[in-house]
């Protein structure tokens, strides 16, 4: 289902997705100045810590939550992707679907980085013009807004267009979806967290997150175990 969305995130853009870091989003600055800031940022990061994400994987995650997770409201986006359940939840349940539901978005992205490290390896040394945002308009009176952008593969690959949902917090601009080329992350889960949901509630949807999630992080060690075996 996701298999396009991780495919971009391949290529080190951003979610999350989800997509959803540490730059300074003060309502001054333009949704899509905020954006481009945010990607210079995760690239040049990438760029400047290779050699210790290649010494240790797991430090990637470390990395995503540091440069990431500040731009991304996961509260709004849980609530989007649970829809009516979020309602009927209790607070604890609340709590625990957005603890795992971060590490999902933080593991999720972080395996799409290191499934192929050539291509992102690749990407990084040609990393200029990788994304094009475009300015966008502000809805005065709900304070959202969409920036449209265009990722352009490497190699030559089809150009991607992508649309970042926006909304105005305290002076910051947080982003609580992401487009990929026609699919929305928070539909996407919502779609298919609800299938679950029907059949075992929302304690069991709960509980398969922290197996899927430890399933990437053994994905991740499996990986690096496989790196460091001699040729």
């Amino acid at each position: 289902m996701f298999k396009c969305v991780k495919e971009w995130l391949r290529y080190g853009v951003l979610l999350l997705g989800v997509s959803t870091f540490a730059v300074s989003a003060q309502a001054n600055v333009p949704p899509h100045q905020m954006l481009e800031e945010v990607t210079q940022r995760l690239i040049t990061t990438l760029k400047s810590e290779q050699a210790a994400i290649e010494q240790q994987h797991e430090y990637l995650y470390e990395l995503v939550e540091r440069v990431l997770l500040p731009h991304v409201d996961l509260d709004v986006m849980s609530r989007y992707v649970l829809g009516k359940y979020w309602r009927n939840a209790s607070a604890t349940q609340r709590q625990r679907f957005s603890h795992e539901f971060k590490n999902l978005m933080v593991r999720f992205y972080v395996s799409a980085l290191l499934d192929d490290p050539q291509q992102l390896g690749e990407l990084l040394a040609n990393s200029d013009n990788l994304i094009r945002y475009l300015p966008a308009e502000i809805d005065e009176s709900t304070n959202k807004t969409r920036v449209r952008a265009e990722v352009h593969m490497p190699n030559g690959g089809p150009r991607v267009p992508v649309s970042f949902n926006l909304f105005l917090k305290e002076g910051h601009w947080l982003i609580y979806d992401v487009n990929v080329d026609g699919i929305s992350l928070v539909s996407n889960y919502r779609s298919s967290f609800a299938t679950e949901m029907r059949g075992g509630g929302i304690d069991k949807l709960i509980e398969n997150l922290a197996v899927r999630n430890e399933e990437l992080l053994q994905a991740t060690r499996d990986r690096q175990a496989q790196a460091r075996q001699p040729e």
